[in-house]
């Protein structure tokens, strides 16, 4: 029967490839267990998470409604409210005098007597300093006597012709020569008249350029005499606050010695400076008493009507292509925009900016992730409370005060 012995005994090879396969069938389905495991822990999670949220306080479900996702970029955004103030346009100027005189020689002379030195007050009519009057006194009496005669011979010309003696040509003759003698008188009085250098006003005499003895001519500096009654404060403007002053605004001004003075603006340019694009303001202070320093630092306060005020942070000041200063905020489609601002005061806590309207929508984070124009989808967030400390303090010192 060999038959039957070959089929009932197996090969030594056989044998061992029927263990491989018992072995790796066990294997297999003790990583399939394992995967079954993973993936029945991993669905228990997800329904302990989902249970979680749908058994969660209502109130917090309520105050945080979910949100379809739009596909537009999201932003933060704070909604402003502007703090009505009071402000002032600031203006860094100087002080000045009110007239500034340099009188100077009419005739050629030499300086014979000094009156009035540096610094003195003088008052209109005074004189100041002598020139050598040379011959100009007997020219004078010269003059007159020859004005005399000239009058005497018109006289005669005219009684002669009232009585048909002398014609009219010789009429008009006599009057001609009347008439240059009354202008040699007149000449001759004016060139005495300049050898004696009197005050134009009531001033202080600021410089004097000549000593005795020094032979001027024509148009020679003598002296320079100021007018402090009143004097002024001048300053140049910003182009773009220069539009609110007007002439006969009230302002006041903070000197660099610590005084305050009131005035009201006298002057302020209708053309701007061509090199700096700023417009000549002045503030007329009255005082009587005459006594002020031309070029002391101050500055210049024209207070404006009030307006809505913002502190915020310098992290959200930008400037735009033409370089306006503003902030990055949103309008009521959505849609990223500019906000024009000007800067009120800055301290170490943050800025103040105005001219946002009562209130502005303002992006304050992830602007630098979207453009202008860009319809973005909001994140709304409460806006801070601030510490009173950054309310804008009412002293002289600030452009503006809390209303």
């Amino acid at each position: 029967m060999p038959y039957i012995g070959c089929a009932n005994r197996e090969g030594p090879a056989r044998k061992y490839k029927k263990q491989n396969i018992t072995a790796e069938l066990s294997m297999t389905i003790r990583l399939n267990q394992g995967h079954i495991a993973a993936l029945l822990l991993a669905c228990a999670l997800i329904v302990w998470m989902v249970a979680g949220s749908l058994t969660s306080d209502p109130e917090i479900s309520n105050s945080r409604p979910l949100v379809m996702d739009t596909g537009l970029q999201r932003v933060q955004v704070e909604r402003m409210q502007g703090e009505a103030v009071s402000r002032d346009i600031v203006v860094s100027a100087h002080t000045a005098p009110n007239r500034r005189v340099e009188v100077k020689a009419e005739i050629r002379a030499k300086v014979t007597a000094i009156h009035k030195q540096k610094g003195e007050a003088v008052q209109r009519g005074e004189l100041i300093l002598e020139l050598d009057a040379r011959d100009w006194p007997a020219r004078v009496k010269q003059a007159q006597a020859a004005l005399r005669q000239r009058r005497i011979e018109a006289d005669s010309a005219r009684r002669l012709a009232d009585k048909g003696l002398a014609n009219q040509a010789q009429v008009a003759q006599a009057d001609t020569a009347l008439a240059n003698a009354e202008a040699e008188l007149t000449n001759a009085r004016i060139q005495l008249a300049a050898t004696r250098i009197k005050a134009p006003f009531d001033g202080i005499i600021d410089q004097r350029f000549v000593e005795i003895g020094d032979f001027v001519k024509d148009s020679t500096p003598l002296l320079t005499v100021l007018d402090f009654s009143p004097y002024l404060i001048r300053g140049e403007a910003a182009e773009d606050e220069a539009g609110d002053i007007h002439i006969g605004d009230d302002a006041w001004a903070s000197l660099v010695n610590g005084e305050r003075v009131e005035g009201k603006v006298r002057y302020i340019a209708a053309e701007a400076n061509a090199s700096t694009r700023t417009f000549p303001i002045e503030v007329e202070i009255a005082n009587p008493s005459g006594k002020m320093t031309s070029g002391l630092t101050a500055d210049i306060h024209v207070p404006q009507p009030d307006t809505y005020a913002y502190f915020v942070s310098p992290a959200l000041l930008i400037l735009n292509d033409q370089g306006d200063l503003g902030l990055k905020g949103i309008n009521d489609k959505n849609q990223v925009v500019f906000l024009p601002a000007k800067l009120l005061k800055a301290d170490n806590t943050g800025i103040w900016l105005y001219g946002l309207g009562e209130e502005a929508d303002v992006i304050t984070v992830g602007g630098g992730f979207v453009k202008y124009g860009q319809t973005v989808e909001p994140v709304y967030t409460q806006a801070k409370n601030r510490d009173t400390a950054t309310t804008p303090p009412a002293d002289n010192s600030t452009a503006m005060t809390a209303e």
